[in-house]
């Protein structure tokens, strides 16, 4: 999408400066942790050493009523999305066994940003889909390091397909604790030179099973039973590691917002604590979807904001702080609230909306919620009946006085509209249960060019660039279906020629590779543009040291 809009850009005569001028914002910064629960942080009372997330929660937003999905992998799709992950068939974690991802026709933040002139760049946790359609670099972002599976080992990062840890569309094999090499990495990117504003998506993998946790971390809970005490190390690693990545970020001096959030409640079980809240992670009570979140942001200052915020929020309220906002390519479920953030009132409409909790669990069961700010309606299937709960969530936030009885039209209301949302359910949104044999991810079809304008070639003239990040073999792979005379630049985000990479013609139905090799060039995104009479395409490169 990102390179089409440059495409059209030239073509009319304007300049990517104008789109960065127009769209241009603070950096951004979204941070997942995994499996958190409410109560395992130390601002909500845990006795978990988070001193970082602590300063987080004092010098920022602490978002009381913060609601995601049940599971990852749809929270996941809606954070990037602003859409329910149940729109684009995904219900359930994505497995290794899946064909599922975000689609292609859905629009993610990092491509919105990316059209604004922002370096898109992610750290972490996909869990979106491991075929090529669905890779990070086909989603917006510019550079992906981390795992594309739900979970690794956290020292070798195998799993049970085998190793799970990318550069871009790359295996590497790398030493070292996953949370640390996240954190790393994170630094590196946030410490690259760069004109233009930057997202970087930062999705941990801690403290999600399995529970494996470095020694000096463990050796601050000494006396506490298993697997609450790997648990806690873990959860203390993560927050030295978001500590490392704030202190990059306030040394940058750079206007920045941080977004910290969990992708779901925690499993108790496993050794998180959900603070009293009614149960867990893959449920819809508050347990299973009510998790830590702070936004720090010095522009907005610090409170805690007691009315509900959405993960599908997120999307709209980081492009509502661009110059120019773009129009939503599609719907969107969240709203922008960065309005009431900066210290406006909360508008009634923020009381008044409904948001819906789905999760269908084998091939019959299923947890249902739908919620206001003031009444929640939960509904989830055991093996011979169907219980139906109604809570004033406002006054009842550990859903203890079931009044469904005594309010039987709200009951019914919120019960229509809950049961409508499931028909959005698309089919094939949980497992694929024609695939019984989990498979390695298969990016050979890739090749590592990921940097393909999507949608058909602008009048028969298409291009490739990779591996991108730009390396001493990348190359911009050209072909046309007429002969042409061609020139190929790179230029930057000003629209100022770098480099011309080639110039002269191309055969009909030929094909040309011209390398681009990054020697010389500072860190930054840059534009590689292909022109001949009557067309022209682009795609983004990155150059990363």
């Amino acid at each position: 999408m990102r390179a089409v809009v440059f495409a059209l850009l030239f073509l009319l005569g304007a300049t990517p400066a104008a789109a960065q001028t127009n769209g241009t914002g603070p950096d951004v910064v979204v941070i997942v942790a995994d499996d958190l629960g409410f109560g395992d942080v130390g601002y909500n009372g845990s006795g978990i050493r988070t001193p970082h997330l602590d300063r987080m929660a004092a010098e920022g937003l602490r978002l009381d009523r913060f609601y995601v999905s049940p599971l990852c992998s749809p929270s996941r799709a809606g954070l990037l999305t602003g859409r329910y992950g149940v729109r684009m068939g995904i219900n359930e974690p994505v497995s290794h066994s899946d064909t599922l991802g975000i689609p292609p026709a859905e629009v993610t933040l990092a491509e919105y940003l990316g059209d604004a002139g922002y370096e898109t760049a992610m750290v972490g946790k996909w869990h979106l889909g491991d075929d090529c359609p669905y890779h990070p670099l086909q989603q917006g972002f510019d550079s992906f390091v981390g795992l594309l599976s739900g979970g690794a080992d956290y020292f070798s990062r195998r799993t049970i397909v085998g190793p799970d840890w990318w550069r871009d569309a790359a295996p590497v094999d790398t030493g070292g604790y996953t949370t640390d090499l996240i954190a790393e990495e994170a630094v590196e990117v946030l410490s690259r030179p760069r004109d233009g504003p930057l997202f970087l998506y930062l999705p941990f993998t801690a403290p999600h099973t399995p529970l494996q946790a470095v020694e000096n971390d463990l050796a601050h809970y000494a006396g506490v039973e298993e697997p609450r005490r790997t648990f806690s190390a873990m959860t203390t690693g993560l927050d030295r590691a978001i500590g490392r990545v704030m202190e990059s970020v306030r040394a940058s001096g750079r206007p920045t917002l941080v977004w910290f959030l969990s992708d779901n409640g925690a499993v108790e079980t496993f050794g998180g604590s959900n603070g009293g809240l009614a149960g867990g992670k893959g449920h819809t009570f508050e347990g299973g979807i009510r998790v830590p979140s702070v936004v720090w942001y010095p522009a907005w200052g610090a409170r805690t904001v007691e009315h509900p915020v959405w993960y599908l929020d997120v999307l709209p309220t980081v492009l509502g702080l661009l110059a120019d906002p773009p129009a939503p390519a599609q719907p969107l479920d969240g709203a922008d609230l960065g309005p009431t953030f900066a210290g406006a009132p909360p508008d009634p409409s923020l009381s008044s909306r409904t948001l819906f909790s789905y999760r269908r669990t084998g091939t019959d069961g299923y947890w249902l919620a739908a919620q206001t700010a003031t009444w929640k309606y939960v509904e989830h299937l055991l093996p011979d009946r169907a219980v139906v709960d109604l809570f004033r969530i406002d006054l009842d936030p550990y859903e203890q006085a079931d009044s469904s009885r005594s309010y039987r039209a709200r009951v019914a209301e919120m019960q229509t509209e809950a049961l409508a949302f499931t028909d959005l359910t698309l089919p094939g949104a949980t497992r694929d249960e024609t695939l019984t044999i989990d498979r390695p991810p298969d990016l050979a079809e890739c090749s590592g060019i990921l940097t393909t304008p999507p949608g058909p070639p602008p009048d028969g003239l298409s291009l490739r660039v990779g591996p991108n990040p730009l390396r001493d073999d990348s190359a911009v792979r050209i072909e046309t279906d007429r002969f042409r005379e061609i020139r190929v630049d790179l230029v930057d985000l000003l629209g100022r020629r770098v480099r011309i990479l080639f110039q002269g013609t191309v055969e009909a139905g030929g094909r040309r590779a011209v390398p681009v090799r990054p020697g010389g060039l500072p860190s930054g995104v840059y534009v590689v543009r292909v022109t001949a009479a009557g067309a022209s395409a682009s795609a983004r490169v990155v150059v990363a040291r």
